[in-house]
């Protein structure tokens, strides 16, 4: 999914996937660890995204900007059985407050912002679409992750390790893929510097 550079997965599919896992007796699970970024650029609630999943797991470090923090959605009668497997594999931590204060915090205050992170990336992917060096499908831009395609001579580890000099961090995919994203501790300017720092780079390697 990251490499398709967060397309939304269609929710008509979603919900055909869980209608027929149904009809098999199976149970469905939602890794919506980016439901929130999911919902932001649709328009649909996260309820509405995750009402035909069994279970459903989010993310409050992913994209609301929380240090750490997951959770687990359920019906009731579940909860038990969930419990036991939580304990199981470590997932009882004793004094909890700082992360649930941390995750109510990015709950409140870093949902409605989550479109800035999907302009800004969109922006980026303007940005560096332009470039001969580059290959990007701006369609592939829904969110805010960019995810594009190097030309042959230019290694991504290479590009990495350059931007990362100029304080841009971006992480490379493969040899020729790098992958990039935008959250709330970046500005619209920084986003503009970091397409800037990336082409400037590239053609530096180019030459």
């Amino acid at each position: 999914h990251n490499r398709m550079g967060g397309v939304v997965f269609p929710q008509d599919e979603a919900v055909a996937v869980c209608e027929m896992a149904g009809d098999l007796g199976m149970a469905t699970y939602l890794d919506g660890a980016r439901l929130w970024n999911a919902a932001a650029a649709t328009g649909l609630s996260p309820a509405e995204l995750a009402a035909s999943f069994d279970v459903v797991a989010v993310a409050f470090s992913k994209g609301l900007g929380a240090p750490a923090g997951s959770m687990l959605a359920f019906d009731a009668e579940r909860w038990s059985e969930a419990d036991i497997w939580r304990r199981r594999y470590g997932g009882a931590m004793r004094q909890i407050g700082m992360l649930a204060a941390a995750a109510d915090f990015a709950l409140t205050n870093n949902l409605d912002r989550l479109p800035e992170d999907h302009t800004n990336a969109r922006d980026i992917a303007i940005r560096l679409h332009a470039c001969p060096d580059i290959s990007l499908e701006l369609a592939t831009v829904q969110t805010n992750i960019i995810v594009f395609q190097l030309a042959p001579e230019i290694p991504a580890p290479q590009l990495v390790e350059a931007a990362k000099a100029q304080g841009v961090l971006i992480n490379a995919l493969g040899p020729h893929m790098i992958r990039m994203l935008t959250h709330l501790d970046v500005s619209a300017d920084d986003c503009v510097h970091a397409a800037d720092v990336i082409l400037a780079e590239l053609d530096r390697l180019r030459s």
